[in-house]
């Protein structure tokens, strides 16, 4: 008892260093019960992982080769650590040989696309920019409008809205247990299916022919250009991006009014208007010079006509939010593919800027005016004298005159069936 007397005499006599202690002490278990878990969460992960590494192939198979394209500046230039802490000891087990490329600057993984090695898949290991540089570049080389290699997704960088889709995670070691069920998803060959966004600029003859494809969604308007600029106040730690719509709520660099003609084909379910024929190279069919036969149809050809299909719709919009988006991060698959044009309100003023700012900082969405279906849409902004911005999965694009068509199921990626 007078153990316990005199120690919480000692307490109230020295409470500055005491809190401190305690505190100390606090941080002290949690960090040590964050590493425990972590390992155990990972021996779970690498033990399924040797299952199929221990698998016995047939002799005339060859082990699994995939070429990871790896982005090292991604989120900070933590991703080379966290892959190789958390991606490459799965794939390895598993008996996998990876092919490692790195990204040495904005760009390089589309020119890496034009001479890709031999290999069964491509995983980038990144963000939403490095995804669609990687998918740009395979599109650009396709006459299909189609890629052939399954795509895997490692979400490495700061933005991740397909990879964190694909792969949830769940608790308070959803980065691992994310990045854990993206390499499990590489190793089982689970593929599902996504769309991709074609956006070809119209006015501008210097950019024409430099498509680029996309997976997530296009943004513009002030959130965007607030979103932007939010590592600007890194000395704020994690309230920067919090801060960021404080302090940007009455700036006039920030794109106020997103003001557009757009015009505009409805989703379709697929009839022969929107599905075209592949072309048929009559040089390989050597028979055609000596029997006279009809030219094979492709039996993925529908043969309905929907009327609607090809009708143009005009409108002209003026809003405060302007954002368009595939469905590939929609839980329900079924969907019809299309694009989603989402429109804010007219106008907005600083509490709302802000509150919406910071709802969608912890995941809601922002509120919509008018929400419109396409299969294919033209945006022409008006002339502005400011130069504003699109954030095109992530990634910043000068605003001009632009078509977005829609290509149903062009690319094939890894997934966890739930």
């Amino acid at each position: 008892m007078a153990f316990v007397v005199k120690f919480v005499k000692g307490v109230r006599n020295h409470w500055k260093k005491s809190t401190f202690a305690a505190f100390a002490l606090a941080y002290g278990v949690n960090y040590a019960k964050e590493y425990y878990d972590i390992q155990e969460l990972m021996r779970v992960y690498c033990q399924e992982a040797a299952l199929y590494g221990n698998a016995p192939i047939a002799y005339n198979e060859n082990p699994r080769r995939i070429t990871v394209i790896l982005n090292p500046n991604a989120n900070k230039r933590k991703a080379m650590k966290e892959y190789e802490k958390y991606c490459a000891p799965i794939l390895h087990l598993a008996g996998v040989f990876v092919d490692v490329i790195q990204t040495d600057s904005e760009g390089h993984a589309k020119t890496l696309m034009e001479n890709i090695p031999d290999t069964d898949a491509i995983v980038v290991a990144g963000g939403d920019g490095t995804l669609s540089e990687v998918i740009t570049g395979l599109m650009r080389k396709s006459e299909l409008n189609t890629i052939n290699l399954p795509i895997g997704v490692l979400p490495l960088g700061k933005t991740n809205t397909i990879g964190k889709s694909l792969f949830p995670g769940g608790d308070y070691l959803q980065n691992v247990r994310t990045l854990g069920d993206a390499s499990l998803a590489i190793i089982k060959e689970h593929k599902k299916p996504i769309d991709v966004m074609k956006i070809e600029v119209l006015e501008d003859n210097e950019l024409k022919g430099k498509t680029v494809y996309a997976v997530s969604s296009i943004e513009w308007g002030p959130y965007r250009d607030a979103h932007a600029k939010k590592d600007k106040y890194w000395y704020f730690g994690p309230l920067r991006k919090y801060v960021t719509y404080l302090f940007n709520g009455f700036k006039d660099s920030l794109s106020w009014s997103c003001r557009a003609s757009l015009n505009y084909t409805v989703p379709c379910e697929g009839c022969k208007n929107c599905v075209s024929a592949p072309k048929i190279n009559e040089d390989l069919l050597w028979y055609h010079k000596v029997l006279p036969i009809r030219k094979p149809t492709p039996s993925n050809i529908p043969l309905t006509i929907n009327d609607f299909c090809q009708e143009v719709h005009q409108k002209n919009v003026s809003t405060s939010d302007f954002a368009i988006a595939t469905t590939n991060t929609l839980k329900n698959v079924n969907t019809i593919p299309r694009l989603t044009v989402n429109l804010g309100p007219s106008s907005v003023d600083y509490f709302n800027f802000v509150s919406e700012g910071w709802r969608t900082e912890v995941g809601h969405d922002r509120n919509v005016s008018e929400v419109i279906q396409a299969k294919q849409i033209e945006v022409v902004p008006n002339e502005d004298k400011k130069i504003q911005w699109f954030s095109i999965d992530s990634e910043e694009f000068e605003v001009k005159p632009v078509k977005i068509t829609l290509l149903p199921k062009a690319v094939s990626m890894f997934y966890l069936p739930t």
